[in-house]
């Protein structure tokens, strides 16, 4: 559920903030905080990079407001006014990765969290994700060509059955 902070007084952030389970207990807000930085040619090219970070806020011994950076979720370029689809794919798996290894965060957390990125960073379509996949099968089955021959039809359904087993693995260390 996504509310305001609970904090005495309230944070001045408190639109953006998102509360945890996992940081209820000790009264903190947690929120996606993004930093955008120019391309340091930008009289030439028109992009722009989106920073994501996990921060806590919280007050310290002395009542004082303060903050601390729980992670870094990574960063997705904008091109002239658009995320390009592989960018926002590639960022959105590299997050989901980056939540689930913060121990603190329950999955409820992961979730709110991934549901505030995705309010700037919207997740593939399906036409999007099929011509994703489309490309990438292309861009495999040239460099087979290219070096040991392409692999049977069974091969590929076993290499899609081994993906689905592994879904959660953002990577693969060996092939079985």
């Amino acid at each position: 559920m996504w509310i305001g902070c609970m904090m005495t007084p309230p944070c001045r952030l408190c639109p953006r903030f998102i509360l945890l389970s996992s940081y209820l207990d000790k009264g903190h807000c947690v929120f996606v905080r993004w930093i955008v930085r120019g391309h340091k040619n930008a009289e030439i090219v028109n992009v722009t990079f989106h920073d994501a970070y996990l921060v806590e806020s919280y007050r310290d011994e002395q009542g004082e407001p303060r903050q601390r950076t729980v992670s870094y979720l990574g960063n997705v370029r904008q091109i002239d006014q658009e995320f390009p689809a592989i960018e926002r794919g590639l960022f959105l798996l590299r997050t989901q990765s980056i939540l689930a290894s913060i121990e603190e965060l329950t999955p409820a957390d992961r979730e709110q969290a991934m549901a505030q990125i995705e309010k700037r960073i919207p997740p593939l379509t399906h036409d999007e994700m099929m011509i994703g996949f489309a490309n990438t099968l292309r861009w495999y089955y040239r460099w087979w060509e290219n070096h040991d021959g392409v692999p049977s039809d069974q091969e590929i359904l076993r290499i899609l059955k081994h993906s689905q087993r592994t879904s959660d693995e953002m990577l693969i260390d060996k092939w079985d």
